[in-house]
């Protein structure tokens, strides 16, 4: 159990660093090494203070991004995938479809389709 303030202030300060550079390959042993900590630690202590693993963390960030750039821009998804942190467009894909059920061009058309609904419905209130 992480229970020391030195510790607790580093681990919130690898939080911030991830959220600043979760767009760039971000290896755990990079982390571990910039800051101090074995592996087990920070694997471990993450988990306890955020209740999330520091991947999935990273995943998290770069899924809300993507959704955001595939709801409000006509990129094409590999470009999205790149802006997100990805290299291999395959791999992008296969993540964002593990997380939200659907590819990220089914996930566009739909968030199209849904804009598209709302739009009419509040056209026909006025």
């Amino acid at each position: 159990m992480i229970t020391k303030r030195r510790d607790i202030a580093t681990l919130q300060e690898i939080r911030q660093f991830i959220e600043n550079n979760f767009t760039k390959d971000i290896p755990v042993g990079f982390v571990c090494k910039e800051f101090g900590f074995n592996r087990t630690k920070l694997q471990e202590g993450f988990n306890q203070l955020f209740d999330v693993t520091v991947h999935a963390f990273i995943c998290q960030l770069r899924m809300d991004k993507a959704r955001a750039l595939l709801k409000e821009t006509d990129e094409p998804v590999k470009l999205i995938a790149m802006e997100c942190g990805y290299k291999k467009l395959s791999s992008f894909t296969r993540v964002f479809t593990r997380w939200h059920g659907k590819s990220p061009t089914q996930y566009r058309a739909l968030s199209l389709a849904n804009e598209k609904l709302s739009e009419k419905a509040d056209g026909s209130v006025n």
